[in-house]
């Protein structure tokens, strides 16, 4: 079946990436397979880029690895901790001039 979505290497990233943050959060593969609902053979070939991860699938093992699908499916490094962590950094005036940005734009 021909991907019309994502090129071999946008799949084969995506995987790496996958297997990379699983790894670093001491999970087996077949522990995380079960967790996100998926056979343990399945996670081999999304994480070894060939096949395209389902978005249900997706979503769930975003929220099981602690990142944004952004980061998944592009390596786009955003994620809500680094983003706190630099709102910290920030003085306390700027902090609350962020915040009232954020109500702003809700």
């Amino acid at each position: 079946m021909q991907n019309f979505y994502f090129t071999e290497n946008d799949m084969k990233g995506m995987g790496k990436r996958i297997q990379n943050l699983r790894k670093s959060k001491g999970i087996k593969a077949i522990d995380f397979a079960d967790i996100i609902g998926i056979g343990k053979d399945q996670l081999s070939r999304i994480e070894n880029g060939k096949v395209v991860c389902k978005t249900e699938y997706l979503f769930t093992i975003a929220r099981q690895l602690e990142i944004t699908t952004d980061y998944l499916l592009y390596g786009d490094d955003f994620n809500k901790e680094k983003t706190a962590s630099a709102i910290m950094d920030l003085s306390p005036e700027m902090q609350d001039k962020i915040l009232k940005i954020i109500e702003i734009l809700k």
